[in-house]
Order: structure tokens, then C-alpha cells, then sequence
């Protein structure tokens, strides 16, 4: 009997997600027992349930849509006055202030206002500028938001702050799905959101999953192979952390402090993590702080969250670096 699979793709925070079930409790794996009847209802329940799942998260965090909880909260809170706040986004703004302190604060989500303000510099390719970056500066300081545990509030203590789901929000979402189908049962599958992955057991031949590892500046020609296995894997070019109109914006490579765009000369980098949300957030951290730096970054959060991560890395002249604890099959073995 041929292997079977349920899946589903679907839109949501402007990404394709396609979530895939091979076997729940054990069943459907070659060699193994067959999917029952009840198990194929049950796998269409969940694919439908991860559709939600991917809702509501975008309905909390997603700041391109007006009625989501943090679009709303911008436009609501008061300076210095607690506003209560759902658990996932306060869960949110939480992991997000310690990546900025963990990173020394050159990881601030709130730099949106410096985003804008590049934005319309290159545009219209205006030359005069410092007078904008400050006005948007003024705006901007991880260290002007504070969580309230007794209320579930956050206070912000600037006006016009604007806090940004860019760095992580793939992470949470595949992190979510991934809890919902463990939880009820799944063994073999995967969810890919815009090329983050996140693989469930391995395949239902009973390999592991594989991934490969491409140089992009070695005209995309393979580094290697990984296996992976109930691990998610984040991968970004310096060229996705922007957009292309005229002169090329780094998204997230804005200097929280001068308001300056940054480059720590890395031009890709993929990581590989038992948490699909420190995979997200350690490819974005390590283009901000450079390798040696974001190699302290990852070994630290990882030992707090008691997970595997590992990296590979392309600098801006095409040479490559490799975590030493990635266990991985070079191009010239395959």
C-alpha cells in the first residue's frame, strides 16, 4: 500500500502555508499499520484547526491588519498608562524584550518608525534626512516598554510607538501548529510557512527528513545536507530583509541607536532548532550582530530554553561558516 497524505495550503500574514499529516499515533508509516477511517477524519479536523490556528495568531499580531491586537494597541494606548493585553501578545512582547536584552539592544522591535522613515527616503531619494531620523528616533527604545505579570498590561513610554511582528512571526505561528499536532497525536509531517520549516518525526518511510544548505553567492550551488527531525529550520538572504525600489532597504538592519542602516557583512544565513520561533528570530539576530556575537546570542538562549540550535552562515565574500555542533553531510560526499 501506497503512503498516504492529508494536506492543506492556504494565505495568511500575506505568507503560503502548507501544512502536511503522514501518520498520526504511529499509523501510516510504510511497513506499519494503515490510517484508520477515524484517523483520516481526525487529520482533516486538525489541517482545518491549523488553518485557525494561523488566524488567530495573525489576528493578534499581524500590524498590516487594522482590527489585529497589535495594530489596535498602537493606536489605543495612552503614555505611561498600563492597556491589557492577551496572553499571546504579552507571551510575544515578552520574548521579544529579552532577545533585546540579550542582544545589548541591536534587536529592537520597536524600529518601525525608522523602517517608515527609510522607506521614504530612498523613494524619493532625499539626501536631507537627519532631521526625519531623529523625529523617528524619538519614537523608537525597546527600553520604553514595560510588561505588567499582575495585570497582563504593557505600558509604552514614548508616543507613537510602533511595535514590529517582522522578525518572528513565522516562528510563533509554525511553533503553534507544531504544539497543536504533537499534542493530538501526529508522528510524521511538516508545516512550511514561506520556507520556514518546521518537520514533524521524520518521513513516513522512516528516514529522516533532508534540507539542503545552498551558497547563494556560489551560484546557489549546495554547502551540504542536514537531516532534520522534529526540528524546524529558518533560512534569509540580506536581500529578503528588504524591498527593491530604487535603492535597497535592509528591513530589519536599522541601527536602533543612530537610526543608521547596518551591514555586519553576512549576506545569508539559515538556522536549524528544535523551536520553529528561536530558528525565526536567531537568522534576524545574527544579521544585526555578526557572527561572534550572535554565536554567544544563540548558545545563551538556547541553554535557557534547554533546545538544540546551530547555524550556517555566507559572509558578503561567498566564504562559509558552520556551526561545530551541525551535524551535516558536505556537497562533496553527496
Amino acid at each position: 500500500m501506497g503512503i498516504e497524505e492529508q494536506s492543506t495550503t492556504f494565505n495568511e500574514f500575506e505568507n503560503l502555508i502548507t501544512v502536511v499529516i503522514h501518520s498520526i499515533q504511529g499509523r501510516g508509516m510504510r511497513g506499519g499499520d494503515p490510517l484508520t477511517e477515524k484517523d483520516k477524519k481526525d487529520i482533516k479536523v486538525l489541517l482545518s484547526e491549523c488553518r485557525g490556528i494561523a488566524n488567530k495568531v495573525s489576528r493578534c499580531l499581524n500590524t498590516r491588519i487594522n482590527r489585529a491586537e497589535l495594530s489596535s494597541l498602537m493606536r489605543r494606548y495612552e503614555v505611561n498608562k498600563p492597556f491589557k493585553i492577551s496572553p499571546m501578545l504579552y507571551e510575544f512582547i515578552e520574548a521579544n524584550l529579552h532577545v533585546y536584552d540579550l542582544a545589548e539592544g541591536d534587536y529592537d522591535f520597536t524600529v518601525t518608525p525608522l523602517t517608515i522613515a527609510w522607506r521614504e527616503i530612498d523613494e524619493k531619494g532625499l539626501t536631507d534626512y537627519d532631521d526625519m531620523l531623529q523625529e523617528a528616533l524619538s519614537r523608537v527604545g525597546a527600553e520604553y516598554v514595560e510588561l505588567v505579570p499582575e495585570s497582563s498590561s504593557v505600558i509604552l513610554k514614548l508616543p507613537n510607538m510602533r511595535l514590529d511582528h517582522g522578525a518572528s512571526y513565522r516562528g510563533y505561528t509554525l511553533r503553534y501548529m507544531k504544539e497543536h499536532l504533537v499534542k493530538n497525536g501526529v508522528t510524521s509531517g511538516y508545516i512550511n510557512m514561506g520556507g520556514t520549516l518546521h518537520m514533524i518525526g521524520c518521513k513516513p518511510d522512516g528516514s529522516p527528513w533532508r534540507s539542503s544548505l545552498l551558497n547563494q553567492l556560489d551560484e546557489g550551488n549546495a554547502i551540504g545536507v542536514i537531516e532534520l527531525q522534529d526540528k524546524a529550520i529558518a533560512s534569509a538572504t540580506v536581500d529578503e530583509r528588504g524591498y527593491v525600489k530604487g535603492t535597497r532597504l535592509y528591513r530589519h538592519l536599522i541601527n536602533p541607536y543612530t537610526g543608521k542602516k547596518r551591514d555586519a557583512g553576512l549576506f545569508s544565513v539559515s538556522c536549524i532548532s528544535d523551536s520553529p520561533w528561536l530558528a525565526d528570530i536567531t537568522t534576524t539576530v545574527m544579521f544585526l550582530i555578526g557572527l561572534e556575537r550572535g554565536e554567544k546570542f544563540m548558545k545563551q538562549i538556547s541553554e535557557e530554553m534547554n533546545v538544540f540550535t546551530a547555524y550556517t552562515a555566507v559572509n558578503n565574500e561567498g566564504d562559509v561558516f558552520v556551526s561545530p555542533s551541525l551535524e551535516f553531510i558536505p556537497a562533496g560526499e553527496l
